[in-house]
């Protein structure tokens, strides 16, 4: 674990082509979900690609820090690296394991899609939350003294 927050930007650029690559699996998949009285539909290729954009961005500011000779914060990296991750991933993994309402005789269950929906929601809000540490680690570092 030490080698991984020593680099965490490495992990983020690692896993960049992966996302890509489970985007343009499925580029078809969909996923539809209500905000009021709007619904919106976001494919699975889009969203690996907003995914693959932060993962770039949060990459490139460790990569930053790092050739700063900076020190980052162990916690704070150790808990923003996790939830990113497993959060971003199982996002994907909840777009990627839907099936598709284009499909002949196939009934949608309405129940089933609005608990995907509050699933969706309550681990993107909780990835949305951790953010905040991720700056506050960088602010930290570019603050502290050199290695």
């Amino acid at each position: 674990m030490t080698k991984i927050t020593k680099t965490p930007h490495i992990v983020f650029w690692i896993l960049i082509p992966i996302i890509l690559l489970t985007g343009f699996l499925k580029p078809d998949k969909t996923f539809y979900f209500n905000i009021h009285d709007t619904y919106y539909v976001l494919g699975l290729i889009n969203l690996a690609v907003l995914i693959s954009i932060i993962f770039a961005i949060i990459g490139f500011g460790y990569w930053v820090i790092i050739r700063l000779n900076r020190r980052l914060v162990y916690w704070l990296t150790v808990i923003h690296l996790i939830i990113t991750v497993i959060g971003f991933f199982s996002i994907i993994l909840i777009f990627f394991s839907l099936p598709s309402i284009e499909q002949d005789g196939f009934s949608y269950n309405f129940e089933n899609f609005l608990e995907m929906q509050v699933i969706v929601f309550y681990i993107f809000s909780l990835v949305l939350y951790i953010q905040p540490l991720y700056l506050i680690n960088i602010i930290i570092a570019l603050l502290s003294k050199t290695e």
